[in-house]
């Protein structure tokens, strides 16, 4: 699931407010404003839009992203985002977009495009090892029209956070000469929404007892970590190494074994957004999962690294403080599942 953290849509003058929940403004300096259409021009090499990082902003984990501009270059072409140590996209020229993300460099032309012709780019990274792009125009006389993609091509990783520099727009962090020559119109961006996992687990039907059940669980959780903040830290970077493990794991995988992978999970979500937690159905699904994910050395729960994880005195004293979830058998059921208990 994807969340918009970033979306400028220049209509207003040199305005660079954001439209998304995160308010991602950007700070201008040398644009103007188009005549009688949206839009801003980059001209100079002190044309820029700068989004600056703050703390606790959207900007701080992204994992995948998607973004979408549309602009228009003249001669020479430059720089449309520069987000620092993250991902970056210029013009090379009026008919060539070039992206530069998880150390690759992917150059993509835009047949028939005129010079000063708006277009409309969007590429995504999924946050494993597949990124896609497409792109759109109509000709400036309206007696014409253009479009594009292709398959998706292999880059390795997750989508590294944006640097302290932030994110800028029309211009080349430390690179004035990649200014833009050429105008925006607007730009959207949006990253791995974080909260999916929450959002899929309240997929699940909860009954009166079930809230009720997880209400006390989340409050031993939330009482354990005011008390033991050093410790409950240690689980959280612990938690992102095996999470970014299993990602780098998988993205060496073939299309094919990714697209299993990502079927199996679709199945698991549609039984537990159904309620069959416990059921005969989900408890067999839990164990091809579990054995697909031994076989292909993604995942297994014999891995030393976390009966190290389990053994460790931290996570013994969070575990027997928070308890089980024994008012839940249905998730004991799947557990148990999972385990190959």
């Amino acid at each position: 699931m994807w969340e918009l953290i970033c979306h400028h849509q220049y209509s207003w003058g040199t305005i660079a407010a954001d439209r998304s929940p995160w308010h991602s403004d950007g700070f201008v300096t040398d644009v103007a404003p188009l005549a009688g259409e949206p839009g801003l021009r980059f001209s100079t090499p002190q044309s820029r839009i700068v989004i600056p990082r703050k703390a606790a902003d959207a900007w701080r984990v992204m994992r995948a992203i998607r973004v979408e501009i549309v602009a228009s270059s003249l001669q020479g072409g430059g720089t449309l985002i520069d987000a620092d140590q993250c991902f970056r996209v210029r013009f090379d020229g009026p008919q060539k977009i070039v992206v530069d993300i998880l150390g690759k460099s992917l150059e993509y032309e835009i047949e028939g495009l005129p010079v000063g012709n708006w277009v409309s780019f969007q590429f995504s990274h999924d946050g494993v090892n597949a990124l896609t792009h497409g792109y759109r125009y109509t000709l400036a006389s309206g007696l014409g029209e253009g479009g594009g993609g292709g398959s998706a091509q292999f880059v390795p990783g997750q989508v590294p956070a944006v640097g302290p520099q932030g994110v800028w727009f029309g211009n080349r962090i430390g690179s004035p000469a990649s200014h833009l020559n050429g105008n925006i119109q607007s730009i959207k961006i949006w990253r791995a929404d974080p909260k999916t996992m929450i959002k899929k687990f309240l997929d699940r039907p909860l009954s009166p007892p079930l809230l009720k059940c997880w209400g006390d669980f989340l409050h031993k959780i939330n009482e354990v970590s005011s008390k033991d903040p050093d410790c409950v830290a240690w689980l959280a970077r612990v938690a992102e190494q095996m999470q970014s493990g299993f990602f780098q794991r998988l993205a060496q995988k073939s299309p094919e074994k990714i697209a299993e992978f990502w079927d199996l999970c679709a199945a698991y979500q549609k039984l537990w957004a159904a309620g069959k937690v416990g059921s005969d159905e989900m408890k067999d699904l839990a164990a091809r999962l579990r054995d697909w994910l031994k076989s292909e050395n993604l995942f297994s729960t014999d891995d030393p690294d976390i009966l190290g994880v389990f053994e460790n005195p931290c996570m013994k004293n969070l575990t027997g403080a928070v308890g089980g979830l024994d008012c839940d058998a249905d998730a004991q059921t799947l557990l148990k599942a999972i385990l190959g208990a």
